[in-house]
This record gives C-alpha cells, structure tokens and sequence, in this order.
C-alpha cells in the first residue's frame, strides 16, 4: 500500500501541547470493527465499559489488561557550545559507557573533540563530541550519565509538541511527571518516548478495574526514537522498522495463558505492549498463523510450550500493516487494544488501520476529528474492539 493512503489532515489545534489537569480527563472513542459501532464516553468510565462490553460480570469472567511498565528515562539535555550557541544531545542509551550513541543539534555545526556545556547559568562542561557520522559523545564529568540525566536532562516529548522556548523550563518537572505512567517499573528504566496509551490510568482506575473483574498485568517493551520516524518510503511494505528489545514475564506468561485456556479476553493498553506480545507468539510459534494457531489451541500444552520464553530478552523490528484496504490483520491473541489517536504516515495509523480495517480507521478518526477529540501523546484515548466478544 502507498504511504499517502494514511496521510489524513489534523488541524494543528488538536494537537495537545500539555496533559490536561487529571489524567483520567480525557475523551474515550469506543469503536467495534465488528459492528462498525463509534461510541463517545470518558476515560474515567473505562472499567465499566469493559465490564458491559465483555459481559465480565454476567459470564464470571476475567478480563487481562496488557500494559508496557517501561519506564522513561529524561534523555534530552540542552547544552551551549563555547560561542554561546545553543543545541542539545539526545541520548539513545544509558549504562556505563566510554562512548554513548545520541542525537546532536546542531550536528552541521558542531565538530570532533569539542566540549558541550550546560545550558544554564553556570556552563557545566558535560560531553564531548566523539563522531558526527554516527553521532556519540563521551562523558567530561567524573559522574555517571544517569546522575547527569537527572540534573540537566528533559523528558523526550516527541517533535510535534512545540512550545516557547521561554517557558519550557516551567514545564520540565511537569512533563517528569506526566509523560510518565504511574506503573511505570523503576528497574526498567530504558525508554526513550513514552507508551502513551497508558498516561491516562491512575491508581484509582487500575483500583476500579479489579473490582470489575480486570486483571492489570504489564510486558516490558523499551520504546525507540524510531516511533517516531515518518516513513519515507513511497510503500509502505518496503519501510525497514526501528529495532526494539521486549521481555514477558513468568507472570505476565501464565495470566495469558490462564486467559486463552478460559476463553476469556485480552486487551492491550497501547501499540508497544500489543507488539511485544505478538512478537513473542511469532517467535515461539514460528511456523504457525492466526488460524492455525488458534485452531490447534486446545490441543496444546501452552504452559510447557511458553514457559521457557519467559523472562527472556529479545528483539523486534515488527512492522503490522494492512496488504491492502480490505484486509485486517488478526493478532495471535486479543480482542482489543486501549491507544492514542495517531500521527498521519506514521506506523502506529497503519497498524491501527490494520487490526481495525482501512475503512472503518478513516471513519473513527475522522468522527474523532470531528468531535475535536485531541490528538498524539498528550491526547485523547480510544478502547478499539478488533476480535471477537467471546
């Protein structure tokens, strides 16, 4: 398919700039692509939504919410060159390193073995140009990156949030907070953009969710720069995807399974967490499809067969798509996913597009639009039903 079929036009205004003031505030769009059915609600009515829609309460059933707990680290640091111009390194890995691989502004004019400071009062030299080619940089202070990261770094807000540069400091300790989950798991700390979908839940809707039969459960998907990178190629099929690491679980491993042995429904809260697990199932299940897989589900020892994946790293460069406009794409497991409202060209549309039908994604986006629904990170959320009720 060509790139431009998933070009839409998004008014500027309906890209959030900041959180609004609670995070369960937002709009909820509610959408079956089984029933073509585009519903408004609010987030905060999530859990009795879920309830209803799945028949929990009436069937004594359980639902399994799948979410991403990585956690972000501030990556971006502003920093001033010795002629007082200004620019910033963006850090695409943390640990302890001699040299660190990041983004450098403005990489045109900087040079090899120059001295970046700090973009403040006091011109703390801090990194020192490594190479431009494949930008890195090495560290000048006798200090860990992560301890320099919490002093001077910024939360990574992707491109499209744009504010004056005079007043983006008023914001730091802000967007440190907001563009962050609030389970969120501290010993993962590895991502360099948010899983957005989850920044609108609070203690007290994952509270609420329990007591409507709502398991909680998270796989660990680091989120690359790349979730941001526009395609560029004219089709779509010969886009190369950014690679990412993910790991699931024991715990996460046999909710799942627990799940798919009952019957009862999985939703996903985001993109990531939907990629990190169907990159597990293609992994483990190399040889089967959706069909195939779920044809032969009962005859299979699930526990003896996805047990050994567990608590394991791996890579993904998992790129769902539609072929064309009529077709879907079935996830080995799940009946829907909880996400954002997404930027045009870009890959999370077309997967989207995907699970939902090429269709039916122009029609709720555009209701979407309609009804001044805000859109991207700091938007507005959507709960989209692509399999089955059971």
């Amino acid at each position: 398919m060509k790139k431009e079929f998933f070009n839409y036009e998004l008014p500027e205004d309906l890209i959030a700039q900041v959180p609004l003031s609670q995070r369960s505030a937002s709009k909820l769009l509610v959408c079956s692509s089984n029933e073509k059915s585009i519903l408004d609600y609010n987030f905060e009515e999530l859990p009795k939504i879920l309830n209803n829609l799945f028949s929990l309460s009436e069937k004594q059933k359980k639902l399994l919410l799948i979410a991403n707990n990585s956690k972000v680290y501030p990556a971006r640091v502003r920093i001033q060159r010795i002629s007082g111009g200004r620019g910033e390194v963006f850090f695409l890995e943390r640990g302890i390193k001699d040299v660190y691989s990041c983004l450098l502004r403005p990489k045109s004019k900087l040079k090899v073995g120059e001295i970046l400071y700090s973009d403040d009062d006091r011109k703390i030299p801090l990194f020192k140009v490594i190479n431009l080619e494949n930008p890195s940089v090495s560290l000048v202070q006798n200090e860990l990156l992560d301890t320099i990261l919490d002093k001077f770094g910024e939360m990574p807000l992707p491109p499209y949030i744009q504010r004056d540069p005079n007043k983006v400091k008023n914001y730091n300790s802000m967007d440190k907070e907001r563009y962050q989950t609030v389970y969120a798991n501290s010993n993962e700390q590895g991502s360099s953009a948010a899983p957005t979908a989850g920044l609108h839940f609070t203690e007290e809707i994952i509270k609420q969710c329990k007591e409507q039969n709502i398991t909680f459960s998270s796989a660990t998907l680091h989120v690359g720069l790349g979730t941001f990178l526009p395609v560029q190629s004219e089709n779509i099929e010969e886009h190369d995807m950014h690679e990412e690491i993910y790991m699931l679980s024991q715990e996460l491993v046999k909710k799942i399974i627990e799940h798919l042995e009952n019957k009862w429904p999985i939703v996903f809260v985001g993109t990531t967490s939907l990629r990190a697990v169907e990159s597990f199932f293609r992994h483990v299940f190399q040889n089967l499809n959706y069909e195939e897989f779920n044809k032969n589900l009962v005859n299979k020892n699930l526990t003896q067969v996805l047990m050994p994946y567990a608590d394991r790293w791996f890579q993904t460069k998992l790129f769902i798509y539609p072929k064309n406009k009529f077709a879907t794409v079935k996830p080995f497991i799940g009946n829907g996913i909880i996400t954002n409202f997404h930027q045009p060209c870009s890959t999370l549309a077309m997967l989207i597009a995907a699970l939902m039908g090429y269709d039916f994604w122009q029609k709720f986006y555009a209701h979407a639009i309609e009804k001044r629904y805000r859109f991207l990170s700091y938007g507005d959320s959507s709960l989209l039903i692509f399999g089955e009720r059971n």
